[in-house]
């Protein structure tokens, strides 16, 4: 299975809570467009937290099968906030998306994860 980061850097002005609002929108489409393998990342918690702490701007997808289901909700998601970006991961290759068309984010996206195998 292909583990993706995605990183919501969300409005060129967007503060932390910002962020992390527009990445739970993001998972809410990711598990509405049938992506099952969605979370927020384990972090280090800081010094004497009660708890683990996690990185709210971020997700991480696996990708068993197809990669419809990802596209799909990056599109509607990126049709929501035009003005967002977000950032693909994959073992330390990047991809970030910003005002591209759908078609283009479409193009990036398959050929980004076609690359990694998870095409």
């Amino acid at each position: 299975m292909t583990q993706v980061r995605v990183h919501v850097d969300g409005l060129p002005d967007s503060d932390d809570e910002e962020r992390a609002d527009l990445t739970s929108s993001l998972r809410e489409d990711m598990l509405a467009c049938g992506v099952e393998d969605v979370a927020h990342p384990d972090a280090v918690a800081p010094g004497g937290a009660k708890g683990g702490a996690l990185e709210w701007a971020q997700l991480v997808v696996g990708l068993a099968g197809t990669i419809g289901p990802l596209i799909t909700a990056l599109r509607a998601w990126l049709g929501r906030n035009p003005r967002a970006a977000v950032t693909l991961e994959i073992d330390g290759d990047k991809l970030t998306l910003a005002g591209a068309s759908p078609a283009e984010q479409q193009r990036l996206v398959e050929t980004f994860l076609a690359r990694h195998g998870a095409g």
